[in-house]
């Protein structure tokens, strides 16, 4: 009758160290589905609270991007253009724009069977640095500016609500990517006597769908130039 005895004792004590490795996995599924699903939430007064804690925990290596369903219909042709201060005998000189999107893509266009990455860069610099702003941190960000009765607009880095740490590290990417560009771009063209370099982001907004019959309609062509920026050094 005491024959089992020992054999059940040690199930049991076999069993311990199970039952607390489940429950430490479960604890850490817990946490990490627990920190996904507020990194993914929109905008609330937890996530601002946590925002550094958040995305310290989430970037890089468990960062989403999550397009569900269908992705927005390709309504706008945009490009991106660069333009120099260049060194000369009579001081700087600014050049024209140059388009560096166009090239890219007839590239891509005839080299399709291989992989495009490089050439899709122009198209990316302006997907960044539109993309950088939380949606709805900027929706009332606007909302206050349209609020204020004397028109006055906010100051250059008083947003409210201020941005957040993703936000700024966004920013920070967006523009570090952009001046890349751009400077590999002009020294293509304009050498290294390049001293400064600038970008313009184009966009040509497609004639609306209701317009579709209407010959004589015309895209809505908009831009906006960023603040001239020095050239990337290159450490050889």
């Amino acid at each position: 009758m005491s024959g089992p005895r020992p054999l059940v004792a040690w199930r049991r004590s076999r069993r311990i160290p199970v039952v607390l490795a489940g429950a430490g996995i479960s604890a850490v599924l817990a946490f990490h589905f627990i920190m996904t699903a507020l990194y993914n939430t929109p905008f609330n007064p937890v996530k601002r609270d946590l925002d550094e804690v958040i995305v310290g925990y989430m970037s890089p290596f468990f960062s989403q991007d999550w397009h569900l369903f269908a992705p927005d219909p390709v309504d706008t042709d945009s490009g991106i253009l660069v333009r120099s201060k260049v060194r000369s005998e009579g001081g700087l000189r600014v050049t024209e724009w140059a388009d560096v999107t166009t090239p890219h893509i007839t590239k891509i266009h005839g080299e399709r069977m291989w992989p495009a990455r490089v050439d899709r860069l122009p198209t990316g610099v302006k997907a960044q640095l539109e993309s950088w702003p939380d949606p709805v941190l900027q929706k009332i960000r606007d909302q206050k500016d349209d609020e204020q009765s004397d028109g006055a607009k906010r100051e250059k880095g008083a947003e409210d609500p201020p941005l957040s740490s993703a936000e700024k590290s966004a920013y920070e990417n967006a523009t570090r990517f952009a001046r890349a560009l751009a400077t590999s771009e002009a020294k293509k063209r304009w050498g290294n006597a390049v001293e400064e370099i600038q970008i313009r982001v184009v966009s040509n907004e497609y004639p609306r769908f209701s317009q579709r019959h209407v010959r004589e309609a015309k895209g809505k062509v908009t831009y906006y130039d960023l603040a001239w920026m020095k050239p990337v050094k290159v450490t050889k």
